[in-house]
């Protein structure tokens, strides 16, 4: 999957249009267009991956609400192949004014559209549309890193939001400082597994499962063990997250009635394979 680091919307018509700066090549957003025209994009989508798989394009890229998207994108050059393919004659009546116009006109704006943005780009002088258009794009990044606390993520939107302020002439937010970007799960769950096994150090029993391939233990017993035997594991939305998405040891429920080797009775647990010995 490639990330793109431009998105363009384009208006057409009272309608608006993607394009997608990729490299020197500008690229077409496919869903807007097919959408745009009245047409179903699930049969329009099939078609373009059985016709044009060899140019056509998956790309994620930060839209311009500043959320991750993916977008089926075709080569603006394979745009008009495609918009003839259409035939006006076998579609509903009401859409065939709109349908000929875009054959006949769309891709020549939206090639219109990328030759002044490339002279811009080259000049480093945006029009007032474009300016706006960038500053509104940027003010979402902003939101959306305040909010996001993936660190890939977070760094495709720093990136861009680097780039748009430079294209604006203005200065680099502290973009290290808004939201905070949370650990990888993998050090979370290391955290974890290990204060698991200082638990075990200290003979607390924990472990639900009476099965020794099993591991089944209760959050809200762990957090008072933690808290008992001065262990800093914070059991918070980040921890419940990368628990979930464990893979060794792998998760498998975290809502499974037990029938508990500590209580004697069943209870709602957490179940995991059992947790790996260190070999010393």
């Amino acid at each position: 999957m490639q990330t793109a680091q431009q998105l363009m919307p384009v208006p057409f018509y009272g309608d608006t249009v993607v394009l997608v700066g990729k490299g020197n090549e500008p690229l077409v957003a496919m869903k807007p267009i097919v959408v745009n025209m009245g047409l179903d994009w699930k049969s329009q989508h099939a078609k373009v991956m059985e016709k044009y798989s060899s140019t056509m394009v998956e790309i994620t890229i930060v839209a311009e609400d500043g959320k991750m998207r993916e977008m089926t994108c075709l080569p603006l050059r394979k745009l008009p192949a495609w918009l003839y393919s259409i035939s006006p004659n076998k579609v509903k009546p009401e859409l065939r004014d709109k349908i000929i116009r875009y054959q006949e006109e769309c891709d020549d704006a939206l090639w219109d559209y990328w030759s002044k943005r490339s002279d811009a780009h080259h000049t480093g002088s945006p029009n007032i549309t474009q300016q706006i258009a960038l500053s509104r794009h940027r003010i979402a990044l902003l939101k959306e890193l305040q909010r996001t606390l993936n660190r890939v993520i977070r760094a495709t939107i720093q990136e861009e939001i680097t780039q748009l302020s430079a294209k604006l002439g203005l200065s680099l937010p502290d973009v290290d400082n808004i939201g905070i970007a949370a650990p990888p799960d993998s050090d979370i769950l290391a955290d974890f597994w290990a204060a698991l096994r200082h638990l075990d150090s200290k003979g607390v029993q924990y472990n639900h499962a009476i099965k020794t391939t099993l591991l089944a233990f209760r959050l809200e017993e762990l957090a008072k063990h933690f808290k008992a035997n001065d262990t800093n594991i914070k059991l918070d939305a980040a921890m419940i997250r990368a628990l979930k998405n464990c893979s060794s040891p792998r998760y498998l429920n975290h809502n499974h009635a037990v029938h508990s080797a500590i209580k004697r009775n069943t209870v709602k647990c957490w179940v995991f394979e059992a947790l790996p010995e260190i070999e010393s």
